[in-house]
């Protein structure tokens, strides 16, 4: 493939970008035995770095699949895919405006050069989302200038427009939903509205599971929800899919509001219920026991002061510390753990 004008800067952009790029949190630790192995977001990112639209989209054939995850950890492929956007497209990366400003102007000739494509269309919306964001950043409102907030409504207007264009084309992706959850709650579009959206993605991929946080993202108090509605929430999530998945919705929704909003006043602030958490992170490692997921459980097992199953599972995971799954001080919360498991 021939890089063209448009791939020739971007890439230069890119290039000079790449410092600043971190994965998500949620993006897999892998091993030091499975390092030599290319993760998902990481090809990715490969191809989008490089302006290798083709390659983008066979990526996107193969991950975008429902039903498909990660064998070590559970992650839905899907997930992984939009991980690698994610790396590129951040509203947060250490650049200028003009990065954005050519972004948008390299989806926009994608998605016109592939009409009948979904992942062209989305990137498109993605990336006009993303400089919105640029603009609004992530302080609260009251700091936000007047002409920010008007580019921010603006891009969020087009990133609107673009979704509503190919809304009939992604008829059956969920990844549509995934992005207009996002698009919704910068907008300010009520609950009601939103769940729609999560619902209907969830009906065209129940294991797209990003839509269920994205949903109880927008549910926080600090985008104008409250707790109880949250709580609600994660128990009418974790009723929908405890056939298929036991408990297991229902702890890592409580684990990442615990994340998110009440940090290690979980068991305090909520209704959480530990035995219940405790199943669920049990439902999960019974079929992907990652040293990550088992961080996971030993951080929140700690919490709520289960010495023994903190000491089981800190036995579990010997050497592999997963800085991600530990708080906002994870050193330090980690050996405190350690401490108290070894209380018994």
């Amino acid at each position: 493939m021939k890089l063209s004008k448009w791939m020739a800067w971007l890439c230069v952009l890119w290039l000079s970008a790449g410092p600043a790029m971190a994965a998500p949190a949620e993006t897999p630790a892998a091993p030091a035995a499975a390092a030599s192995a290319p993760l998902v977001p990481d090809v990715v990112e490969a191809a989008m770095r490089v302006g290798d639209f083709n390659e983008v989209e066979r990526l996107y054939e193969m991950y975008g699949r429902p039903g498909l995850r990660s064998p070590l950890t559970g992650t839905p492929r899907i997930q992984h895919f939009w991980m690698g956007i994610g790396r590129v497209m951040s509203s947060s990366l250490n650049v200028t405006e003009q990065y954005y400003v050519q972004l948008d102007a390299l989806t926009r000739q994608w998605s016109q050069e592939h009409p009948k494509s979904v992942v062209a269309q989305l990137l498109h919306a993605d990336s006009l989302v993303a400089h919105a964001w640029f603009h609004r950043g992530t302080d609260y409102a009251n700091t936000v200038s007047p002409a920010s907030w008007e580019a921010f409504g603006k891009y969020l207007n087009l990133a609107l427009e673009q979704m509503r264009r190919c809304e009939a084309l992604a008829a059956k992706d969920s990844s549509w939903n995934a992005t207009m959850l996002g698009l919704g709650r910068g907008l300010g579009w009520d609950a009601d509205q939103l769940m729609r959206i999560m619902e209907d993605g969830i009906a065209k991929n129940p294991d797209h599971d990003q839509l269920y946080f994205s949903m109880q993202t927008a549910l926080l108090p600090k985008w104008g929800g409250d707790l109880d509605t949250v709580e609600r929430f994660i128990a009418s999530v974790a009723q929908g899919t405890r056939d298929k998945r036991g408990f297991e919705m229902y702890a890592r929704l409580y684990g990442s509001l615990s994340y998110d909003e009440v940090k290690q006043s979980l068991f305090k602030a909520t209704r959480a219920s530990w035995p219940k958490m405790k199943q669920g992170f049990e439902d999960q490692i019974s079929r992907y026991p990652f040293y990550d997921n088992r961080n996971v459980f030993a951080y929140f097992a700690c919490m709520a002061q289960d010495r023994q199953t903190l000491q089981e599972q800190l036995k579990l995971i010997g050497s592999d510390f997963f800085r991600a799954a530990w708080g906002d001080n994870p050193e330090r919360t980690f050996e405190e753990c350690k401490a108290m498991a070894q209380q018994l």
